[in-house]
Formats: structure tokens, C-alpha cells, sequence
């Protein structure tokens, strides 16, 4: 008769679990995947063994569409949904920047973000020449990205051409959010999801 109590109560929980995970998504967390060298190793092995600092999980019931997908770091702040046929890649530049890219196979269509520690309430022209070399801000436009200002430009750089900028700064940081120019459209509805965690 216990035995019997037992098996109820397992697949009872099993189902309750698959009802969440379906309900909330299937989370895959991918601290591995994050490159790191010199002192931010040690302080993303401290988030990762407090919370998991990578998250990129399926959306389940009640998200945007199940064609996408949404990508949260703890460590930098911030949560995104995005097309689910774009690849996420993380990189380590060796310093305390981080650089994440989204990317389709044919990498016809995908963005980057780059977010570096900023303490300034605004963007120096130092900071602008060091990280868009052809110093080039066509069309400057302010928007809102969840509540914090940012200015939205075309430049160009040496390897993608033409491009569509999104700058803003918050929590400490300066996020710098790049795609191609005809992209624009397409960026500003990923955009349009952005939280701040």
C-alpha cells in the first residue's frame, strides 16, 4: 500500500514539473560559455555560485512568441527576447568589457552588444573616438530604452559597413547595441523588449 503512495506521488510531481517547465520555459544556463581572464574571473565564479549569471531559456506559455527565445545576464543587468534562429556568443576582450553577438547561420542578419563599466552621466568624445574609429554619428535620435535615455545613430566601421547604433548608460554601464543599417527596423522590435535587470 505504501509503495503505491510513493508511485502516486512521483509521477504527481512529475507532472507538476512538466507543467512549470512548459509553462515558464526549459532554462539552459551557460556560465561555461562565458570568456573571462584577469579579476572578472573571480567575480563571475562568485555571481555564478549565487545565481546563475547566463541565462537563455525557450519561452514557454505567455511569452512573446515560441519564435523566440530570451537571453538574461545578471552580471551586465539586462534581459532580451530575440528570433530563435539567431545564435548567441559571448567574448572576452581581456579587459572588464563584454561583447555579445546574435547571430543567424548565413550572418546576413544579427547585432552585437557591448557593454563596458562607465561611471560618467554622459558619452565623452573620448569614449565615442575609442570605440567608433571612423567617428561617424549620422541622424542622432533620442529614445528610451526601459527608462533610460539613448541615442540612436547611423556610423560605419570597417568590417560590417553601414550601421545602426543604439548608445545608452545604465547601472554603471555604457551599452552599445550595433546591427547592419537596413536592419533598423527589425533591431527596434528586439529593442523594444529590452529590460533592465
Amino acid at each position: 500500500m505504501n509503495k503505491k503512495y510513493v508511485i502516486v506521488g512521483i509521477v504527481i510531481t512529475l507532472a507538476i514539473l512538466g507543467f512549470l517547465l512548459y509553462t515558464f520555459g526549459v532554462v539552459h544556463v551557460s556560465p561555461k560559455n562565458i570568456k573571462t581572464s584577469g579579476d572578472t574571473v573571480n567575480a563571475i565564479r562568485d555571481a555564478a555560485s549565487s545565481a546563475n549569471p547566463v541565462i537563455v531559456y525557450e519561452p514557454g506559455a505567455g511569452w512573446v512568441s515560441k519564435e523566440s527565445r530570451i537571453y538574461k545576464n545578471l552580471l551586465l543587468h539586462f534581459s532580451l527576447v530575440f528570433p530563435k534562429d539567431l545564435k548567441v556568443r559571448e567574448y572576452d576582450d581581456k579587459t572588464s568589457a563584454s561583447t555579445i553577438t546574435f547571430e543567424d547561420d548565413t550572418g546576413e542578419k544579427g547585432f552585437q552588444i557591448f557593454v563596458v563599466p562607465y561611471t560618467e552621466d554622459y558619452i565623452k568624445t573620448e569614449r565615442f573616438k575609442k570605440d567608433v574609429p571612423s567617428g561617424v554619428m549620422q541622424e542622432p535620435v533620442d529614445i528610451i530604452i526601459d527608462g533610460a535615455r539613448a541615442t540612436m545613430f547611423y556610423s560605419k566601421n570597417d568590417v560590417m559597413g553601414d550601421t545602426r547604433e543604439i548608445w545608452f548608460i545604465k547601472n554603471g554601464f555604457l551599452y552599445e547595441v550595433t546591427t547592419y543599417a537596413r536592419l533598423d527596423s527589425w533591431l527596434a522590435l528586439i529593442l523594444s523588449t529590452w529590460r533592465f535587470l
